[in-house]
């Protein structure tokens, strides 16, 4: 009986070495709803009852088929499959591990200087998941398209590369608001401290933010998105605003990089499929004073833009260009677009 009671204690002296702190079910279900923004039913007699390993990731697996449509994992029968109580340590790491799985659809990303905190903006509805690159997953669901700042402070100092995915539902009707900013802060010296810790961008804005098939405001605009980056370097993505289409919005493109003085080159086809009747500040100081850019100006299938609106005013496209001469077609661009 003494060497029974002996076993017994040396097991659970074991068991609890391996769990810092057990999990119950119901904490499983707070996690994956605070993660996920959905809720599982909780089967068992009591959310009390201490949650087994293969309990938490069958779980796991039950919020990734509600996620994604279908399971993409079998956790629940794996080989991690235990019987082992499941701790706080290994609950944390199963669902931050399937957080970052989740194909949350086409991205935007963008690499910062060194900094140890990064804002931006959003004014559209809709669900967006944020990888702010230094293991801390943000989900976003906005039901209004209310301009609203996120910002992030890191516990080091150092060059983060920042994910942004989701899908937006609908936009915000000023034509001085941007569909997500980086130009972003209380005052003119934060916005400027702010945008200048943007190194390099990749991906698509447009995808995310793109043409709405139906809405009271079916076009995004990029006013000021990234007005005054000056240590951006290097070219433009060439999809960054695939998923636009049709008439534009006013101000659409509006100081969209305005200040950028270290890009290099605009890709054919930037701006996607846009067409119709040219809008009031169009694309008003969109490259005013990339003093870098060589190579030609933006171009719609292989046509400029002058040559798509050769009408356009100087409220519509009044300096796109201001400064940009060393691009290739400088010279023969209409006035008003210079």
């Amino acid at each position: 009986m003494r060497r029974i009671l002996f076993a017994v204690i040396g097991c659970f002296t074991v068991f609890c070495a391996h769990a810092a702190q057990i999990v119950n079910i119901d904490y499983i279900h707070k996690l994956i709803a605070q993660e996920w923004d959905i809720s599982i039913p909780i089967k068992a007699d009591s959310p009390m009852h201490v949650a087994n390993m293969k309990y938490l990731l069958t779980a796991i697996d039950v919020a990734n088929e509600i996620l994604n449509g279908e399971k993409t994992t079998d956790y629940g029968n794996g080989e991690f499959a235990t019987l082992q109580a499941a701790d706080t340590v290994a609950t944390n790491q199963a669902v931050e591990t399937l957080v970052r799985k989740i194909d949350k659809g086409p991205e935007f990303t963008l690499t910062t200087t060194s900094t140890n905190s990064f804002s931006f903006s959003i004014s559209a509805a809709g669900k967006f998941y944020v990888d702010w690159g230094d293991g801390t997953v943000e989900t976003i669901t906005k039901a209004d398209t209310t301009n609203t700042t996120y910002t992030h402070d890191y516990a080091t100092a150092d060059a983060y590369t920042i994910g942004l995915s989701g899908q937006a539902t609908a936009y915000y009707t000023g034509t001085s608001t941007a569909a997500i900013s980086f130009y972003v802060g209380s005052n003119t010296s934060a916005k400027e401290t702010n945008i200048k810790k943007i190194a390099s961008i990749d991906g698509s804005l447009g995808a995310i933010f793109g043409t709405l098939s139906s809405g009271t405001q079916k076009q995004p605009r990029f006013y000021q998105t990234f007005c005054n980056a000056t240590n951006m370097t290097g070219s433009i993505p060439s999809d960054l605003f695939a998923g636009i289409s049709g008439a534009p919005a006013a101000s659409m493109f509006r100081d969209t990089f305005y200040g950028c003085s270290k890009l290099t080159s605009i890709p054919e086809n930037l701006f996607g499929n846009i067409s119709g009747t040219a809008q009031s500040y169009m694309f008003y100081r969109t490259f005013y004073n990339c003093r870098s850019l060589t190579g030609p100006s933006a171009r719609i299938n292989g046509q400029y833009l002058y040559e798509i609106w050769p009408s356009a005013t100087s409220s519509q496209v009044g300096d796109m260009y201001f400064s940009a001469t060393k691009l290739s077609d400088y010279s023969t661009m209409p006035t008003v677009w210079k």
